[in-house]
C-alpha cells in the first residue's frame, strides 16, 4: 500500500538541456565544478530559435520565427505597462536555464535559448510591443530577483502555490504540470512508485518543490515504519541526471514534462525512462504553472494577463503548447494554483 502524499509546499526548477549524452555529461561536469555557473547570463529576443527535435515533441510543427512574425500587436497593451518598464523597452524575464522541454540552449556552447517558456515570452512580448529578454537566474534566488527589481518577471515552469502567493508573488496561470521519477533505462532497482523509494538514494533539484515532496514522504515513511530515503539535493538538473547515470541515486524527482522529455531525447531514448505509476499519470500532485510577478506592480500583472488571454484566444498559444506538447490552460486566470488539474487535458 503506497504511502499517501500530501501537497507539496515548493515547486521546483530543474532544467536539462539535452542533446547527447557528451554533452550532458560535459555540462553536468562544468556545473559542478562552476557552481551552476553565472547567474547574469541573458539571451536575447530578438526570434525564437529552433523547437525541440521531432524526437523531442509530439507531431505538431514547431513555433517559428515567422509564427512570432505574425503575432499582431495590441498598441493598448504597452500603455497599460509601468511606466519604467515601457520607458526601458525590455521586458525582463527570470529563467533557470536549462529545464527543457521549458528552457534550455540550443546546443551546449550556444547562450541562445529555446523552449516553451523562451517561445511564450517572445509572443507575449510580441503582443504587448515590447521586447522580452531572457535572462538565466538560479531557481532558489528567482523570486528575489524579481522583488529586488532585477527582473521584471518569472517563466521557469513555476508552480503557482499558496506558498508562494504568500511571498508577495501574483501568479498568471500558463500551463500544467506534475511530478515524476527519472530513472536509467530498464528500471534496474524496481521503483514503482513513490513509497518503493524507502530506503534508496533519490535526487533533486536543491530549493524545489522536488526537495520539498521527499522531506514530506520521508517523514511519511518513517511513520508507517520504513527505512527514509537519502537525499541528494543538487545544484541543478545536469547534476541530478548525472547521479542517476552514475549509479550515485536510483532516481531523479523532477517535473513529469521534462522527465518525459530527458526519457525520450537522450542517448534516442536508450539511457532514461519514466516510472510509470499509474496513479499519477501526469505525475504526482499536477499543478498550474504561472508567470511570476510581484503581487504589487499590478499594471504588469494585469497587462500580461490580458496578454496571454489574446494569444489563447487567436490560437497562437495553442500552436506554442501543440508545438512542447504540455497541458494547457483554457483562460489566462490570477492565482488559481489550487484548482486541480482538469481531466480532459492531454498528457504531455
Amino acid at each position: 500500500m503506497s504511502v499517501p502524499l500530501q501537497r507539496a509546499s515548493r515547486r521546483s526548477t530543474r532544467r536539462l538541456a539535452l542533446w547527447s549524452i557528451a554533452a550532458l555529461f560535459a555540462i553536468a561536469m562544468v556545473a559542478l565544478l562552476a557552481a551552476c555557473g553565472s547567474s547574469s547570463s541573458s539571451s536575447s529576443s530578438a526570434s525564437p530559435s529552433a523547437s525541440p527535435s521531432a524526437s523531442a515533441t509530439t507531431a505538431a510543427a514547431p513555433w517559428t520565427a515567422a509564427d512570432l512574425a505574425a503575432v499582431t500587436t495590441d498598441a493598448s497593451l504597452k500603455a497599460m505597462l509601468p511606466s519604467s518598464i515601457a520607458a526601458a523597452n525590455n521586458l525582463r524575464v527570470a529563467s533557470d536555464i536549462p529545464y527543457a522541454p521549458w528552457e534550455y540552449y540550443v546546443s551546449a556552447t550556444s547562450k541562445q535559448v529555446t523552449g516553451f517558456d523562451y517561445d511564450l515570452s517572445q509572443a507575449i512580448g510580441k503582443k504587448i510591443g515590447i521586447p522580452a529578454s531572457f535572462n538565466e537566474t538560479p531557481f532558489d534566488s528567482i523570486i528575489l530577483a524579481i522583488k529586488g527589481g532585477r527582473r521584471d518577471m518569472i517563466m521557469s515552469d513555476m508552480y503557482d502555490n499558496a506558498q508562494r502567493e504568500k511571498q508577495g508573488v501574483s501568479f498568471v496561470d500558463y500551463a500544467y504540470d506534475g511530478t515524476s521519477i527519472l530513472v536509467v533505462k530498464g528500471n534496474p532497482k524496481g521503483v514503482t512508485n513513490l513509497d518503493s523509494l524507502a530506503g534508496q538514494t533519490v535526487c533533486c533539484e536543491s530549493g524545489t518543490t522536488q526537495q520539498a515532496l521527499l522531506q514530506t514522504l520521508n517523514t511519511q515513511l518513517q511513520g508507517a515504519g520504513k527505512k527514509a530515503m537519502t537525499i541528494l539535493a543538487l545544484p541543478n538538473q545536469p547534476a541530478a541526471f548525472l547521479a542517476v547515470t552514475s549509479g550515485r541515486a536510483v532516481g531523479d524527482l523532477t517535473d513529469h514534462s521534462t522527465a518525459e522529455y530527458n526519457a525520450k531525447t537522450v542517448n534516442n531514448g536508450n539511457s532514461l525512462e519514466v516510472v510509470a505509476d499509474p496513479a499519477a499519470p501526469q505525475g504526482y500532485d499536477p499543478q498550474l504553472v504561472g508567470v511570476g510577478i510581484v503581487a504589487t506592480n499590478t499594471a504588469l500583472v494585469s497587462t500580461v494577463q490580458k496578454a496571454l488571454q489574446d494569444l489563447i484566444t487567436d490560437g497562437n498559444y495553442q500552436k506554442i503548447v501543440d508545438a512542447y506538447g504540455l497541458i494547457k490552460v483554457t483562460s489566462a486566470q490570477i492565482n488559481q494554483g489550487s484548482k486541480p488539474i482538469p481531466t480532459t487535458s492531454t498528457s504531455p
